[in-house]
């Protein structure tokens, strides 16, 4: 077994700086230049960018029995739900959570998806300019809160989750995943405005007899298949705003990106558009259309090729593995990005091109050379549920409209923060189909 790992040619603060100035292009470059195990060279710590998609699978879906998921500072804000809790709460909690997540479940969410994408819609008027962005965030938030708290989304929560996620844009900005992740003081005053309003939700809904079809209805209700036992409320309360935070940025992002490329793709887009009218004939789509909607699912799953809802996943070797061949300290970092490995030309021909095509008769290739929710047993819980809505928010917006490129825009930047954000907005130009 080779003990020799080729290491960055930039080292200490000339690293650090390349990562925080672009992240992306850095660790692209690294892959590209040395290969699927490479050394980044920090101090205080050792950190390795793994692009090997068999050691990507070991360490995704060994995660609890030789790795584990290291530092977690998103811990302020979200406490102890799925995203950040350790191994033992995590298998507990992801039982009792996964049938809220099965798929009949998330079926019956379907005609919410359509039915609030319609609404944020179609007020669009032909000739003018929208931030498709800033849409989709506001869409995929009313979701959450719909399916998650059963609100609207002008509720008190959801009003004071926009306003702490606006609060904190700055402190997010200087998240890096080798960097001090958040600001204390101002996280701190954001928990306490949401604990305060989602303890007093849940206090209602018990007192209600929680007996609705919304996720945090399903949270009050679980009981622990060995011990009978519910949910504490501070579990609740953790496991409910990691679905609401969590939910919807991802989700923003990647339908934002999915328009701005569509935009930019015109056959592309007109392919969508004829697929449309073939199998929704003017209606809203549902949970019926999903298989005949192929070229829509199409251009959702390129989109999160390439740009990934979580642009990079961190494991902690915990116990010696040999990793891509190589052998690595226990208490190593692992870098595991798919804008990395889904623009890999081994596994992606013209990786950085837009081809939903590609999807329609897929090739062979190895099953972690795509993992855009990540793997495992800390697989993102919500996977079938961010596929379904990007799925039928895409063709609810196509039915309505065309897009094109806004004149004088702010060029689309992906910022990588905790998740893929455009920098400065998607500026599109709204015209009839």
């Amino acid at each position: 077994m080779s003990v020799s790992v080729p290491a960055s040619p930039e080292h200490g603060l000339a690293l650090v700086r390349a990562l925080r100035r672009d992240p992306l292009a850095t660790l692209s470059r690294l892959h590209r230049d040395h290969g699927p195990v490479v050394q980044l060279r920090v101090p205080r710590i050792r950190v390795y960018l793994v692009s090997d998609p068999e050691a990507i699978q070991h360490a995704l879906t060994r995660t609890h029995h030789g790795y584990d998921k290291g530092v977690q500072p998103l811990t302020r804000i979200l406490g102890q739900g799925l995203l950040t809790s350790d191994a033992a709460l995590h298998r507990r909690q992801r039982r009792l959570i996964q049938p809220m997540f099965h798929h009949a479940s998330v079926a019956g969410y379907a005609d919410t998806f359509s039915r609030l994408a319609d609404a944020t819609v179609v007020g669009w008027s032909p000739g003018h300019t929208v931030d498709v962005h800033r849409h989709m965030t506001e869409l995929t938030l009313a979701i959450i809160a719909r399916t998650v708290f059963d609100v609207d989304l002008e509720a008190e929560v959801i009003t004071a989750v926009r306003a702490a996620v606006a609060r904190n844009q700055p402190g997010l900005r200087r998240l890096r995943p080798v960097a001090r992740w958040l600001s204390r003081n101002r996280w701190n005053r954001a928990r306490s405005d949401l604990d305060t309003l989602v303890h007093r939700l849940i206090a209602t809904k018990r007192a209600a007899g929680a007996t609705g079809s919304d996720v945090l209805s399903l949270l009050l209700a679980a009981r622990d298949a060995d011990t009978g036992e519910s949910m504490p409320d501070r579990q609740i309360r953790d496991e409910a705003m990691t679905l609401l935070l969590a939910g919807h940025e991802t989700t923003a992002n990647a339908l934002a990106w999915a328009l701005h490329l569509l935009a930019g793709h015109p056959e592309a887009q007109a392919r969508v558009h004829a697929e449309l009218d073939t199998v929704l004939d003017g209606r809203l789509p549902g949970l019926s259309d999903l298989r005949a909607l192929a070229y829509t699912a199409a251009v959702w799953r390129e989109t999160v090729r390439l740009y990934p809802p979580a642009w990079v996943v961190v494991r902690r070797l915990a116990e010696r593995h040999p990793v891509g061949g190589h052998d690595l300290p226990v208490g190593s970092l692992l870098l595991l990005s798919p804008w990395v490995v889904h623009r890999d030309p081994q596994w992606w021909p013209e990786p950085d091109a837009f081809r939903p095509e590609r999807w329609l008769a897929p090739p062979e290739r190895p099953r972690y050379a795509y993992f855009p929710f990540g793997g495992g047993p800390r697989q993102c819980i919500g996977n079938e549920f961010a596929d379904l809505e990007g799925i039928l928010v895409l063709a609810t917006v196509l039915r309505r409209h065309h897009l094109s490129p806004a004149a004088g825009g702010p060029p689309a930047i992906p910022e990588p923060l905790v998740t893929l954000r455009p920098r400065a907005g998607l500026m599109l130009t709204v015209d009839r189909p």
